[in-house]
């Protein structure tokens, strides 16, 4: 996977991925959000205002195109230890495992590959990580990309992580990778039947934004936030971040609520949108007016040309600090 502008040559991915330049080595950390603008960068070698706004709403995740061929290698190309048993499961293990070969780690709300990728991230993480922090759920429910690269990949001996430390036995990382693989699907028949085609990831990822005042679950709170299924995960462009809770541990707990770009050369040439409307105020007629918009990606033009804003104002609001330290707000005529 070309990652990086002509001449420029990856030798890994994550959170220490190593750039070269032909006529000098230099060392590049980047993350994998980085990572993934290079690659559009390399298809968009011209800047333009689409070009931005599709990098900002681009769901391709990076870090699933990283782990995933390492995570798969031996079953994809060995094949698993039950291979030969005519099995349900066998079945439903090889029909996944097809699914995710063809996939391009785009984390498309629509689609069942991204629950699939990171329920098994998830459960390969635990499987790495409980033995040596039983109490300490925070450290492994949570996937963490980063973590996981390394220990696949043995960056620094890190592969040591795979073993269980209580049991006899030496466990390799392919060991719990297989069986991560089966914890993961006997999760999602579980909570989500039997078959793979009704795997959605927006009806896990289904992103909650809460009006700030009211922090608490209940009736009230349900009422004034705006949820909606939700297409990204905590590695992509439009990044969102998993929950902390269990049961719902690839909730979007976090998002972008405003989004812009700002063209410098022509006065109607910038776009914006905001999920929670002009004022972000439930009580407001203009609140969740623009989330619908938001969820299909569109945006409104915004003008620099002051004229225009002026002539379309129902107000002027003007910031006149008496001092550093008490700022007031005068307003010639309120809505």
């Amino acid at each position: 996977m070309n990652l990086a502008p002509a001449g420029l040559e990856i030798l890994a991915i994550g959170r220490e991925i190593l750039a070269r330049w032909p006529d000098r080595e230099v060392e590049t950390p980047l993350s994998f959000r980085d990572a993934r603008l290079a690659a559009l960068d390399v298809r968009q070698p011209i800047f333009s205002v689409e070009g931005a706004i599709a990098a900002q709403r681009d769901t391709v995740s990076t870090a699933a195109r990283a782990l995933l061929p390492i995570m798969a290698k031996e079953l994809w190309f060995v094949g698993s230890a039950g291979a030969l048993e005519e099995n349900r499961a066998d079945e439903l293990r090889g029909d996944i495992l097809g699914q995710l070969a063809q996939w391009n780690g785009d984390m498309d709300r629509f689609s069942p590959e991204p629950l699939v990728f990171w329920a098994w991230a998830r459960a390969l993480q635990k499987r790495i990580l409980q033995d040596e922090f039983p109490s300490a759920t925070t450290v492994w429910a949570r996937p963490n990309a980063d973590i996981l690269f390394a220990v696949l990949s043995d960056r620094g001996g890190s592969a040591i992580w795979c073993d269980i430390r209580p049991s006899t036995r030496i466990e390799t990382c392919q060991d719990q990778v297989r069986a991560a693989l089966d914890d993961a699907i006997g999760w999602l028949v579980d909570r989500y039947g039997p078959d793979p085609s009704d795997w959605v990831w927006g009806e896990a990822h289904a992103l909650n934004m809460g009006w700030a005042p009211i922090r608490s679950s209940g009736i009230i709170s349900d009422l004034l936030s705006l949820e909606a299924p939700s297409s990204g995960d905590p590695y992509t462009l439009i990044a969102t971040l998993f929950s902390s809770d269990n049961d719902r541990p690839f909730a979007a707990s976090a998002g972008t609520n405003f989004q812009a770009v700002m063209s410098f050369s022509e006065e109607a040439g910038s776009y914006f949108i905001a999920p929670a409307g002009q004022s972000g105020h439930p009580l407001s007629r203009f609140y969740e007016n623009l989330f619908l918009m938001w969820m299909q990606g569109k945006y409104l033009t915004m003008s620099t040309d002051l004229s225009l804003a002026r002539g379309g104002a129902v107000g002027t609001s003007r910031l006149s600090p008496v001092s550093v330290d008490t700022p007031t707000i005068q307003n010639d005529r309120s809505r």
